[in-house]
């Protein structure tokens, strides 16, 4: 009989199931391993094999480094922000590996937040106050789903949750004030899900509605113009992250989306009267 190893004994393997694939993470650094559960948390483990695997170390010279099947993914020597940049490239490396693995969704850079039955999904350019509208709206009786990534399922239109710990980068409007325990890197701000008052959601359900956000510098009052399914469906194509995974290099694929949803482009104002303003178009939106 051999002895187990005291290193695996001490430190078992993060295991989650993200968007149904088995993601195996191996990792003996406290700091890393801290932040990493953290963010993952709300992804349940699982038995049986991994489908992709991953390793993440600090050398004891500085820096990180993350490989899968012994291939380097990325890696620094010295790094001023090493929270931040290590967890961007881990999550960055096991977003790509998705998209590989399951080509059969359509996967946009966007938040996906449900009330009483409505789904809806919130895409925007990056520094727009996606993530903030987003922690806000949790706080007006909204679910979380995600806040970065809404794989959607073109047959169904059903989009997969992807309930990773909410990413903001500055701290939001006295309203709307951080819970106690955060995970706050060099850069970032992470809400990990258990934080979340409302019950957060982690299986696929049926997209509603599409919202593409704005800023219009000084604007106090947030408005709204329904889209057309043309234009929504070019809206949601530059915010896709896998296009040339589906017919028509992505386009098709997003215009049939946009087609069956009703969707909306919403010009934010202040943080309060934007999220009362999407409350009030969500209820408006039919069941059927």
């Amino acid at each position: 009989m051999t002895n187990a190893n005291p290193a695996s004994l001490e430190y078992p393997d993060l295991l989650f199931n993200i968007v149904g694939q088995r993601i195996k993470i191996h990792c003996h650094d406290d700091l890393f391993r801290k932040v990493i559960q953290a963010n993952f948390d709300a992804f349940h483990d699982f038995e049986g094999p991994a489908d992709l695997e991953y390793t993440v170390t600090r050398p004891v010279s500085g820096g990180f480094t993350i490989s899968r099947d012994n291939v380097m993914l990325a890696e620094a020597q010295n790094d001023d922000a090493i929270l931040y940049s290590s967890l961007y490239w881990l999550e960055k490396a096991i977003t790509l590996d998705l998209q590989d693995n399951r080509t059969d969704l359509y996967f946009v850079h966007a938040s996906v937040l449900e009330h009483q039955g409505h789904v809806i999904m919130i895409a925007a350019e990056s520094g727009t106050g996606k993530s903030t509208t987003a922690w806000a709206l949790l706080q007006h009786g909204f679910r979380y789903l995600s806040d970065e990534l809404a794989p959607i399922d073109p047959t169904t239109l059903a989009v997969h949750a992807y309930p990773h710990a909410l990413c903001l980068k500055a701290v939001p409007p006295g309203p709307y004030p951080l819970p106690q325990n955060v995970i706050q890197t060099e850069r970032t701000i992470h809400i990990p899900a258990g934080e979340i008052s409302n019950p957060v959601i982690r299986h696929p359900a049926p997209l509603k509605a599409l919202f593409f956000l704005q800023r219009e510098p000084n604007a106090s009052r947030p408005t709204f113009s329904k889209l057309s399914a043309a234009e929504a469906g070019t809206r949601l194509y530059a915010n896709t992250l896998n296009a040339l995974a589906h017919p028509g290099s992505g386009l098709d694929t997003a215009i049939g989306i946009a087609s069956a949803l009703p969707a909306f482009l919403l010009n934010a104002g202040e943080l309060r009267p934007t999220c009362e303003l999407i409350l009030n178009i969500v209820d408006d939106i039919p069941d059927a």
